[in-house]
């Protein structure tokens, strides 16, 4: 004879909202009591358990009714236990646009992630309780049954939130106006927020006209040298790992044999590839940009290709990020385009046949976009060719938070001396163009990265509460002996030690280029405001 669990959908929610207070915010309680010690605080951080529990099922039963209780229940289950894993294991904060970072991510970055951890999580924490909540039977009541049954128990849950929020005023004022960041590791609440203000966004979007701006851009410059101009976007580069900034070790072997230019004070526009690379190329700046505004607004390769430069952008990366939407785009992440590919395809990759572009478009300005797959994580050992570990031993997992600092230090490094050989070969690249066009570099990658200081692992942290390990980003220009003459490299070697965002590479680009329009601003052009 089969047993079969009966529990009113009340239950049902309560349960569910209890286990997933108690399981899932394992993050949100450490930093909390990191700032609210137990020793003083024991009282506050039990009323912060019992509130949250209030909050959630309050939330819960004002949207679940009898055939939507189970899908929703099903799904914060799920969705819980995957933000706790990478929430507990790096310290990651699931806002909206974190929530735009996961949309875009493609295949061979969510297998980076992958790790049986992981698996365990999602069945432990997920599976598991989703498979309990379906098999449940609901108990039968009638329409008028459940609506007294419901409204009795928010209102004691409204009490209960009420009388707790009172009985510790002060601590909760505190916690809302001085400890803001620790309502980020919320869970489920927070995310489920920050879907929500993802989706808002998307229809604002939508709704969003598209804005062209630049249109009166035009080449004017005396000298009838074309121009070509190679922008790397870097992935994940920190500053304070390039040696041409000082780190102690040589990451920058080769680029220190070349007259580069680096920037050390370089902040990053965003935390994240989804914001800081659409971001740099905008008009907006940091303080102004917005997915639902930079998106649906020209950006300066777009004011290029209208001023007549050829552009052509090579992804090695998951996208553009919309950048590239209106000029030529190339994918070089498949081994069917790339011919550089071993477990994964290598941005050197993307040098090859790029002779050929430039050789069809003589007497033409051209400017390429090549963006790297570079230094991104958790997986740093798999960005490098095996030549290029030569600080070991390296993390070979991407469960960052189960190596040694000294591992994964040392996997990092070694992407740096990659892409210190990359950025070396786009140089030949140039100089080997420099009888036919003026030549240039510009490198700048997108945001930086925590190595596990402060407890924090990868990037997308929210900018106000950000380490400057993830804002503070490497950038490097190089000039062939043609364009040097335009430029005063000593008044900007000195200017490289100045703080420089990514509001002024907009600009630079349409400086490099010799364009005028109206939405140039010269004081922010990298090579000549003050």
């Amino acid at each position: 004879m089969k047993i079969t669990q009966k529990i009113s959908l009340i239950s049902l929610v309560l349960i569910v909202s209890l286990f997933v207070t108690l399981v899932g915010n394992v993050k949100f309680f450490t930093e909390t009591v990191v700032v609210y010690p137990l020793h003083d605080n024991l009282a506050f951080v039990v009323s912060l358990f019992i509130w949250l529990f209030a909050f959630l099922s309050i939330a819960l039963l004002l949207v679940a009714y009898r055939y939507s209780v189970k899908p929703i229940l099903i799904f914060i289950l799920l969705a819980s236990s995957i933000v706790s894993y990478f929430s507990n294991n790096y310290g990651t904060v699931f806002n909206d646009n974190m929530i735009v970072n996961s949309m875009e991510t493609n295949l061979a970055e969510s297998m980076d992630l992958f790790s049986i951890k992981l698996a365990a999580y999602f069945v432990m924490l997920g599976i598991l309780p989703s498979v309990w909540v379906y098999r449940v039977t609901l108990q039968d009541h009638s329409f008028n049954a459940q609506l007294w049954r419901r409204f009795r128990a928010i209102v004691v849950l409204i009490i209960v939130f009420v009388l707790v929020t009172l009985a510790f005023s002060k601590a909760y004022t505190s916690f809302a106006r001085e400890n803001k960041q620790l309502r980020l590791h919320i869970n489920p609440t927070y995310f489920m927020y920050a879907i929500g203000k993802h989706i808002n966004n998307q229809f604002e979007s939508i709704g969003t006209p598209f804005v062209t701006i630049g249109q009166d851009a035009n080449i004017q410059r005396s000298n009838q040298t074309s121009k070509l101009i190679i922008v790397v976007a870097g992935e994940t580069a920190r500053a304070d790992r390039f040696s041409l900034n000082g780190y102690k070790r040589d990451t920058n072997p080769l680029l220190a044999q070349q007259d580069v230019i680096s920037f050390e004070q370089m902040s990053s526009c965003g935390t994240d590839t989804a914001v800081s690379l659409p971001c740099m190329f905008s008009s907006l700046t940091k303080s102004d940009y917005s997915h639902t505004q930079g998106k649906n607004m020209s950006n300066v390769l777009d004011i290029l290709s209208t001023a007549g430069v050829e552009v052509l952008w090579r992804d090695n990366n998951s996208s553009s990020k919309s950048v590239a939407d209106r000029i030529e785009y190339q994918d070089y992440k498949s081994n069917e385009v790339n011919t550089i590919c071993d477990i994964e395809c290598r941005d050197e990759g993307m040098l090859p046949g790029l002779q050929s572009y430039i050789d069809t478009r003589q007497n033409k300005d051209i400017m390429i976009v090549l963006h790297m797959m570079g230094s991104h994580g958790p997986a740093y050992y798999k960005r490098y060719t095996k030549e290029f570990e030569q600080f070991t031993p390296v993390c070979k997992t991407n469960q960052l938070n189960e190596c040694t600092n000294e591992q994964i230090n040392n996997a990092y490094d070694n992407t740096i001396l990659y892409t210190d050989y990359f950025l070396a070969k786009v140089i030949e690249l140039l100089k080997n163009n420099q009888k036919e066009y003026k030549t240039a570099m510009l490198y700048m990658s997108d945001h930086g990265e925590s190595l596990g200081e402060k407890g924090l692992y990868l990037h997308g942290m929210p900018y106000f509460m950000a380490p400057k390990e993830q804002t503070h980003v490497s950038s490097i220009m190089w000039f062939d002996d043609q364009f040097s003459k335009e430029i005063n490299l000593q008044s900007l070697q000195q200017k490289s030690k100045q703080a420089k965002t990514h509001d002024g590479m907009f600009h630079t680009l349409l400086g490099l280029m010799n364009v005028d329009t109206n939405v140039y601003d010269k004081k922010m052009d990298y090579l000549s405001y003050e």
